[in-house]
């Protein structure tokens, strides 16, 4: 298990308990390239609110790629804009592995989008933080 993945975990956690979770490799098991990162995860009882401070976390954090929530199914997933493309259901779509796959040639892409999905995860532990201690004093 990765730090990355640990951190995404706690910190999600935070917010409600969580039924299931899935980080993207950042790095192809057997070639060694960067890979797109995308984090799907499902609470165990979702919530409009709990939505609401993800997506304030990633309003706040400067990015270097765009990036969006996508709430069309059970587990969301928060990933790079360019991945999941228009319509309904995104992630669901055949041609989101086709689109990973494509910006997985672009490895400048990965490895900024990379940092970007650890200062979005980091702004949102501390937005957690910054919450739970307004509602502790």
């Amino acid at each position: 298990m990765s730090n990355r993945f640990r951190f995404a975990g706690e910190t999600l956690s935070r917010l409600g308990s969580l039924r299931w979770i899935r980080l993207s490799d950042e790095r192809h098991p057997l070639h060694g390239y960067q890979q797109v990162p995308f984090l799907g995860w499902r609470f165990e009882e979702p919530h409009p609110d709990k939505l609401k401070i993800i997506e304030q976390s990633l309003h706040m954090t400067p990015t270097q790629v765009r990036w969006r929530i996508d709430t069309s199914r059970r587990n969301w997933l928060l990933a790079p804009s360019r991945i999941l493309g228009d319509g309904k259901n995104p992630a669901a779509s055949p041609a989101f592995d086709e689109r990973v796959n494509l910006a997985m040639q672009d490895q400048d892409f990965c490895i900024r989008a990379l940092a970007d999905l650890d200062a979005i995860l980091r702004s949102l532990n501390e937005l957690i933080t910054t919450q739970e201690r307004r509602t502790q004093g």
